[in-house]
């Protein structure tokens, strides 16, 4: 069934397939990490004034949850933190700390009063760290609990969750919410390794070990990041941890933009999310983080609303949702047509258009022989300015 500005697949409305999402939350609440794990990618480092400018472009694209930094990282942290509290609205500003009490201190000294509390759980994490499960367990409850003694809503988060032996993923789970108050947890999957049938099984499995909210945080090292997130939301997770443009340590986190099309258009699920503003966003943080974006990147790529195929264009001219799952203008975006080797006759006749510039019908044939030497000879795209020189001296 087809939706204002989206054209999907009718499979996605059969009762089959619709009864496997009953458990998913008709609204999904967005947390973003960029200004924390986003900024674990290698080589990126944001400054103060650059986090709160992404934080206010955060908070104007609808983004519920702002994780603003970890502040015992380093004092930058600390000051942008305090800053984003100070002069961020419209969302809510998190922290984040391991499971010690002085990490618990430095993020409220910053003001905010919600927080995440992580701490390692697999054998593996463990084992590197050379802890016990004693100790673990001992963090957890020290740490926790001082953030409840202090009135911070507090996240759970079980590092390595998904290669966690499931006895103590239990057992810290329920010492987090039932001993010591935590506000709701974290399934994390740090280094990409569950599949997506494994994501849907631990959010089912926690959520009958603790009655809290469950949010999910997904890494991409199979590609699987979003696929996974969704597998976690549709067994009734509420929350999911993004960053803008994927990054983040490693293969990066699950998309900002990529969740919200696809939970908007494909799931119908409500978020907060303004689709209009995830490109300049996206922009924002590459300029910010140096890192480029994919052109074809969903949503957010340059080259994702242009096409140069000529047996697509004349689709596209003659009825755009032969050619597309949702409209550009859902997203703030716009149609283009790139000129080259692979135009077709429609291509000529659309770029004659825009330029406004008249030629005989029996040069466009001639034109478009022009245009497709020029793009094997150059190895790319024919500019509109190339094309306009080709047509004066073609006339």
């Amino acid at each position: 069934m087809d939706r204002e500005g989206f054209w999907l697949s009718n499979y996605n409305e059969m009762e089959e397939v619709k009864n496997d999402l009953k458990k998913m939350k008709k609204r999904i609440k967005i947390y973003d990490t960029t200004l924390r794990d986003g900024e674990q990618s290698v080589g990126v480092s944001l400054d103060a004034e650059e986090k709160l400018t992404i934080a206010k472009e955060l908070a104007g694209a609808g983004v519920d949850r702002i994780e603003a930094g970890f502040p015992a990282s380093n004092q930058e942290d600390k000051i942008a933190m305090a800053n984003i509290v100070a002069q961020v609205t419209g969302s809510e500003i998190w922290g984040f700390g391991r499971c010690n009490v002085n990490d618990v201190k430095i993020n409220i000294e910053t003001g905010i009063k919600h927080m995440v509390c992580e701490i390692l759980t697999s054998p593996q994490k463990m084992k590197a760290w050379d802890l016990t499960e004693d100790v673990v367990l001992k963090r957890v409850r020290d740490a926790i609990s001082y953030a409840k003694q202090e009135n911070i809503y507090t996240a759970f988060f079980a590092v390595d969750a998904t290669r966690s032996n499931p006895e103590f993923l239990k057992k810290v789970y329920q010492t987090a919410v039932k001993e010591c108050g935590a506000d709701e947890i974290v399934v994390v999957d740090t280094l990409g390794v569950a599949s997506p049938e494994a994501m849907g099984y631990m959010t089912k499995l926690v959520k009958s070990w603790v009655d809290v909210p469950v949010a999910v945080h997904c890494h991409n090292d199979f590609g699987l990041s979003l696929a996974c997130t969704l597998a976690a939301l549709k067994e009734g997770a509420d929350s999911a941890h993004v960053t803008v443009n994927g990054l983040g340590e490693k293969t990066g986190n699950t998309d900002l933009a990529e969740l919200a099309i696809a939970l908007n258009g494909l799931y119908g699920i409500e978020t907060n999310i303004k689709l209009d503003k995830l490109l300049g966003l996206s922009k924002l943080v590459e300029k910010f983080s140096k890192i480029p974006v994919s052109p074809m990147r969903p949503v957010v790529g340059d080259k994702v609303f242009t096409r140069e195929s000529g047996l697509v264009i004349a689709q596209m001219l003659a009825y755009p949702p032969s050619v597309e799952g949702y409209a550009p203008e859902v997203v703030g975006r716009k149609r283009e047509v790139a000129l080259g080797k692979k135009s077709g006759k429609k291509s000529i006749e659309y770029a004659l258009e825009q330029l406004k510039m008249e030629v005989p019908e029996e040069k466009i044939d001639l034109l478009l022989d022009r245009v497709k030497t020029a793009g094997i000879n150059q190895k790319g795209q024919v500019s509109m300015e190339e094309f306009k020189e080709i047509v004066l001296q073609n006339k």
